[in-house]
């Protein structure tokens, strides 16, 4: 009896994105893996760090680049947002140890006035998520949680927009960029 292969190896690009900046972000002997088997379901990327063996799991959820409303940037001066929809079940039964929402943020230069694109990622820890979804959000149509994280890189602010609106903004500064990726290396190096 023959076996039907498949191509097993196709990587989301959301996640070969977060993996370089990882690699960038962290020390050498912290090492960036991918998960090929379909028991790691919901766990896209882990971090080891070889020498003490710990590791964190990690899903990665991406999101297109939007361009600012002229309103938008009226009220929050610089940047521009992410949108992700996940079913309630994804952040409520994770097993992944973080998130990582990659926004890709519509930035111009100073110097030249031209814009570009730059990746921008808020890691939070997927316990801390679950509390910001029981206290902020409301499930929407067919039980999704809805986010729209707005990223400011001039004033290194994230935060959820869409929750401004149903009057409970919150922010998540702390795990925007440098300083969510320094939660990881501490983590990974301090257990």
């Amino acid at each position: 009896m023959g076996k039907a292969y498949k191509n097993f190896w196709s990587l989301n690009i959301d996640e070969a994105v977060v993996a370089g900046i990882l690699r960038d972000e962290t020390p050498k002997n912290i090492e960036v893996f991918m998960p090929h088997n379909a028991q790691m379901k919901g766990i896209d990327l882990v971090l080891m760090n070889i020498e003490n063996k710990t590791t964190i799991t990690i899903q990665v959820k991406g999101s297109k680049a939007y361009e600012p409303k002229p309103s938008e940037l009226e009220e929050y001066e610089d940047g521009s947002s992410g949108w992700f929809r996940c079913h309630q079940n994804v952040i409520q039964k994770a097993t992944a140890d973080y998130f990582i929402f990659l926004i890709y943020v519509i930035e111009k230069s100073l110097e030249t006035g031209r814009r570009y694109i730059k990746p921008h990622a808020i890691t939070i820890p997927t316990k801390k998520l679950k509390e910001l979804c029981k206290k902020y959000k409301k499930i929407g149509k067919k039980e999704n949680y809805n986010f729209d994280f707005w990223v400011n890189p001039t004033k290194k602010e994230a935060f959820d927009f869409r929750d401004k609106k149903q009057g409970g903004l919150y922010h998540l500064d702390e795990y925007l960029d440098k300083k969510g990726f320094e939660k990881l290396k501490f983590k990974l190096t301090n257990l």
